[in-house]
């Protein structure tokens, strides 16, 4: 994913409208709208306020890292969910996949998706029963 798509998809997956997303960064809605449809391509500057705000690596919005975490600490909490998604959403957006340093075809990505897609409900079926 570009730049734009990552501020996209971080904006949504946070519940933002383009509105609230353009004043928590002191710019117009208008910009956020450019960026995220690639008309116009973030500044550095732009890129660390965005991976501040949303707690996330400059890396990751770069397209360099998939990793998403800011400073992942041993001792700190992490949302699974969370890094199941990612995942999830990941493969959703690769033209290909390479396991172990195979290629992975169509089929098998279907059903690995469809296994963390498994243990992603069952999780939550699961805690909610716990809580």
């Amino acid at each position: 994913m570009k730049p734009g798509e990552k501020i996209r998809y971080l904006r949504l997956k946070n519940n933002l409208t383009s509105r609230e997303l353009s004043k928590a960064l002191n710019i117009s809605e208008s910009s956020i709208s450019l960026y995220e449809n690639g008309k116009r391509k973030p500044s550095i500057e732009l890129i660390i306020k965005v991976a501040d705000y949303f707690n996330v690596t400059t890396d990751f919005l770069l397209g360099v890292s998939d990793n998403y975490l800011t400073n992942p600490e041993k001792d700190s909490k992490a949302d699974f969910s969370e890094v199941l998604e990612n995942i999830i959403t990941l493969l959703n957006n690769q033209n290909y996949i390479i396991f172990d340093g195979k290629d992975v075809d169509d089929k098998t990505v279907i059903i690995f998706k469809n296994n963390l897609n498994f243990v992603l409900e069952n999780m939550r079926m699961i805690t909610e029963k716990t809580t």
